[in-house]
């Protein structure tokens, strides 16, 4: 996909799986305090195991890939070769497996206990790039470009902070063990059902939901930003039902004056609400909308610059399916079905203006 630019988080966390890779492939084994120290590292979010199996896999296949590579005069120097690098490949699999399953028989122990399945994980996208997470009470959330979100999972409730973008959630049921996801000044609870929030530059919150019911209620967090904080003052709104959509305004909108109830509420008819989140399948759709905000929505998608050479070109409407990231798609586009003229000012400036001279 274009325009995808890596995370640091993630990064990092590969450079960390390279690592521990190559200490377990040598020929030493683990000291005591290099098993604790993996142990934890592995503990700290499922992440970190998911990128070192990758990681142990790929290994794997580069062995054979080295294999198949080699030249035709080298094949019996390849052939005596080839059992050492298939028995580390095997070997390095092994240490992995062994490490997975270690982990799974100490998470099983927890459940058996009665532990809670507690997680506190931060999860982001970069512009262009869409992610799903299926989170550890099998609830699954799926990130929009440019959205990071932060996972509080305690004994008595699942919290999700929506820190920007945009995420699409569909919820495993769970009456006695709340699901909540805070953005901007709202907060939205659901149980067993499928819903969108997109928490926007301006700070004001859209909600959408495709299945079940969600309650909507603002939030007054006098200066601070911790949802469980005693400080926070809370006014319930209302609830939404599949095939409703609505706003929560931002302080800034309001004037700091005090939300009673949910004035914007909407229902909207199936197509507008699979238009509402097509993103999730892949592609944007559009009918009828001002050319700006069309290109504002697909901006959210790029790092390219566009700009119109006249307010009347930006006014026209226009409708269509445009796929996720494709930009170079809606240019052609709006040259051969709207006549309009794209020109590359750079690599990630472009001008849209009138196709007559």
């Amino acid at each position: 996909m274009k325009n995808v630019v890596p995370f640091p988080e993630n990064r990092a966390v590969e450079t960390e799986a390279a690592a521990w890779l190559v200490r377990l492939d040598s020929e030493a084994p683990l000291s005591e305090s290099e098993r604790r120290e993996l142990a934890e590292w592995t503990r700290r979010s499922p992440a970190h195991l998911e990128q070192l199996r990758e990681h142990a896999a790929l290994w794997r296949k580069l062995n054979v890939l080295t294999e198949l590579g080699v030249p035709l005069r080298d094949v019996n120097r390849a052939a005596v070769a080839r059992p050492r690098a298939s028995s580390r490949a095997r070997k390095l699999s092994a240490v992995v497996a062994a490490l997975i399953a270690v982990i799974a028989i100490g998470i099983a122990s927890r459940h058996r206990m009665g532990a809670a399945v507690d997680a506190s994980e931060l999860y982001a996208t970069a512009v262009g790039e869409r992610r799903t997470v299926t989170l550890p009470d099998a609830s699954v959330v799926m990130l929009n470009t440019n959205t990071q979100i932060r996972v509080a999972y305690q004994k008595s409730y699942r919290d999700i902070r929506l820190l920007r973008g945009e995420a699409y959630f569909t919820v495993a049921k769970n009456p006695n063990r709340p699901f909540r996801v805070y953005a901007g000044g709202g907060r939205i609870d659901a149980l067993g059902t499928a819903f969108s929030v997109y928490l926007k530059q301006e700070g004001s919150v859209d909600v959408t939901v495709t299945e079940g019911r969600v309650a909507v209620a603002s939030l007054a967090t006098e200066g601070k930003s911790v949802p469980n904080s005693a400080s926070v003052r809370e006014k319930k709104l209302g609830s939404l039902v599949a095939g409703q959509v609505a706003t929560i305004p931002s302080e800034t909108q309001t004037g700091s004056r005090p939300i009673d109830v949910l004035d914007n509420l909407r229902n909207v008819e199936l197509q507008g609400l699979s238009r509402r989140i097509s993103w999730t399948e892949g592609v944007l759709i559009f009918s009828g909308e001002p050319l700006e905000a069309v290109v504002k929505e697909i901006n959210r998608y790029s790092t390219v610059h566009i700009e119109f050479s006249d307010p009347a070109v930006g006014a026209i409407r226009v409708g269509g399916q445009f796929p996720v990231g494709e930009t170079s798609e809606m240019f052609k586009a709006l040259e051969t079905t709207f006549g309009l003229r794209v020109t590359y000012l750079s690599d990630s400036h472009v001008l849209v203006s009138s196709g007559v001279e």
